[in-house]
């Protein structure tokens, strides 16, 4: 898909050269899913797919998350590539020299004693007329790595958890001869972490600024079942009209919950007496109150169509951006 951009908020070019930068090696090959976008909504796939001349207007000031994502992958990548590193942070670390010798990075052949390592290899499958391709960022004596940087909340949430397992399940099910763990190990790097929010919060609130977080993996037929299922459907709305194809759930919209705001007096609206999670506590609050009060309904908010490259012609972001779910 073609990207069209706008500066909308006078980024200057110091900023903005590097904001448009990517040189991510993406798979163009015919009917080919990344790891990454088999994880989109049905809606989103199809819609990408039925419509890949249209062009997505990206301001730069939108790309400051993601081309830092990409620069701490590059630079981890770089870091684990040069040999001469490698070896001296190790030994720092307190590795032994025979430890230190084994590490073999990106081996075509192992030998007996190796410890492989290999670093954002990319590797792909065909399956039923499919080519799935993915890009893993690290495979350490077999485990996989994967570094995200995000929010300390995504982590205390565990928001992204059914993203992680289902991603690092697809690569160990393209390479399952290099990736034999059971887990993945998810290198947390976060991008708002406060030193005094961790002093005040010991029990929840990360206490570092990096953190990493095991997730076990799907078995291989799991996997394969999920990845069949999820083209089949790809298959089947090939060919639907938009008004046909499943809208794309709540959870896929990253949608907040929908409030409830009861105020006791309806003369004073600028403030709730509370918030309420279902239209059926507002009623009994306000029934209490003797029926005096007012209810006011606040739609959740919805995230993911920011992000999502067909939003220009989305007849259902179109409704939500109607009834104020969404703004762009």
């Amino acid at each position: 898909m073609a990207f069209e951009y706008t500066n909308k908020n006078n980024v200057s070019l110091a900023l903005a050269v590097f904001l448009m930068y990517d040189d991510y090696d993406y798979d163009e090959k015919p009917n080919s899913i990344s790891a990454t976008g088999l994880l989109r909504p049905l809606r989103q796939l199809v819609l990408s797919q039925q419509n890949k001349s249209l062009a997505k207007t990206v301001d730069i000031a939108d790309l400051v998350a993601s081309r830092m994502g990409s620069a701490i992958h590059t630079a981890c990548e770089a870091a684990w590539t040069d040999p001469d590193n490698v070896k001296k942070a190790l030994k720092a670390l307190g590795a032994s020299d025979d430890s230190i010798t084994s590490i073999k990075i990106n081996p075509e052949v192992l030998r007996e004693g190796d410890t492989p390592v290999y670093v954002e290899q990319r590797v792909e499958k065909e399956i039923n007329d499919f080519t799935i391709s993915g890009k893993y960022d690290l495979v350490l004596d077999g485990v996989l790595n994967d570094y995200k940087s995000t929010s300390v909340w995504t982590y205390i949430f565990d928001s992204n958890k059914d993203s992680y397992i289902k991603q690092g399940s697809i690569y160990k099910w393209l390479s399952p001869d290099k990736i034999t763990s059971d887990y993945i190990n998810i290198n947390y790097i976060f991008t708002d972490w406060s030193a005094a929010k961790a002093r005040a919060d010991t029990k929840s609130y990360p206490q570092q600024k990096v953190l990493t977080k095991k997730y076990n993996l799907w078995g291989p037929e799991e996997t394969q079942n999920w990845i069949a299922n999820k083209l089949a459907a790809v298959t089947l709305h090939s060919n639907t009209p938009q008004e046909g194809l499943p809208e794309c759930t709540d959870e896929e919209l990253w949608a907040s919950e929908t409030t409830y705001k009861y105020y006791k007096n309806p003369a004073k609206l600028d403030r709730s007496t509370k918030n309420f999670k279902s239209m059926h506590e507002a009623l009994i609050r306000k029934t209490d109150d003797g029926d005096v009060g007012v209810i006011k309904t606040v739609p959740g908010e919805v995230r993911h169509c920011r992000y999502c490259p067909v939003v220009s012609i989305c007849t259902q972001a179109e409704s939500m951006l109607a009834d104020g779910r969404l703004t762009l």
